[in-house]
């Protein structure tokens, strides 16, 4: 059930979806443009479309998404709490990304959290479940931040790789929350490779605020790991730790280190590693050059 390596932040939840039955292809029917078809249709529509073994675009699903309206919420909505677990998991997909997303959040965020939260109690299906996960990491959701962690031992792989994937848009990455740091690290180590890697890919690329030593020993652990590209990222960063720890030359900074080197891989300039040391008095002349040179030289060879 491979499920792309992809980022952390971007999963492209749409592989691997469990499949129904069979209600006939969407693709052999010549239906008309989307946006014309009515609520109903488009609802019909995306279920068949959702339950084919397919690769192409959720054309209907997308057209629901575009039609943010209340009409398409209350469907959504109904959808949620029907006795079929293709039709809830299709309600969710629906809230997940019904509207444009502005500086406030998507349109009927508020109320979609509250329903979100209450499904995610008593949600039985497993898939039905990670695509909750995924909606409220969506919706920006913090307040369900502790509800998701509880489902990072879930037996399901879908579920833990749900959650791995959520974390580092619940957390504030700079002082991220102890529980939320010890469920990535365990993350990190679990069954399944692809939970394993997108943990991983969090924890040295997207969470700055990880504990340095926890992960120094978590990549020394990981780099005989059996998957690669979960070795590799693992070697990558241990060796990145080291070499950043030499450069600062100041046992006082390691809690430093994580944020520069994520600030390092999203292109921060000298000026801007300049202010993040000055922010916390570990400013020394030409330090934000040499770190900045040392990414430019040896740094991004595994970013």
């Amino acid at each position: 059930m491979h499920r792309g390596r992809l980022t952390a932040g971007a999963v492209n939840f749409e592989q691997g979806q469990r499949r129904g039955g069979r209600l006939g292809r969407v693709s052999d029917v010549v239906v008309p443009e989307p946006d014309r078809l009515a609520t109903e249709v488009l609802v019909r529509l995306a279920l068949r479309e959702a339950e084919e073994d397919t690769d192409q675009p959720s054309v209907f699903l997308l057209a629901l998404h575009r039609r943010a309206n209340r009409e398409v919420f209350d469907a959504a909505v109904a959808l949620t709490t029907d006795g079929g677990a293709a039709r809830r998991a299709l309600g969710v997909r629906i809230l997940r990304e019904l509207g444009p997303e502005t500086d406030g959040g998507r349109p009927f965020r508020d109320e979609t959290i509250l329903l979100l939260l209450a499904r995610l109690r008593d949600e039985p299906d497993p898939d039905v479940l990670r695509w909750i996960i995924s909606a409220l990491n969506y919706h920006a959701a913090r307040e369900a931040l502790p509800q998701i962690l509880a489902y990072a031992t879930h037996p399901d792989e879908w579920v833990r790789f749900s959650v791995a994937a959520a974390i580092p848009g619940l957390v504030y990455p700079a002082d991220v929350e102890p529980d939320a740091a010890d469920a990535l690290i365990r993350l990190c180590q679990d069954d399944d490779a692809d939970t394993r890697f997108y943990a991983l890919y969090a924890a040295t690329r997207e969470v700055a605020g990880m504990n340095t030593a926890a992960m120094i020993d978590l990549t020394a652990q990981l780099s005989n790991d059996p998957d690669e590209q979960v070795r590799r990222v693992a070697a990558d960063h241990h060796t990145a730790i080291h070499q950043v720890r030499q450069l600062l030359d100041d046992p006082r900074s390691d809690h430093l280190i994580g944020s520069l080197l994520t600030a390092l891989a999203l292109e921060a300039d000298a000026a801007d590693i300049s202010r993040l040391l000055d922010a916390v008095g570990a400013g020394t002349p030409g330090m934000a050059e040499r770190l900045v040179s040392w990414w430019g030289a040896e740094g991004t060879a595994g970013y």
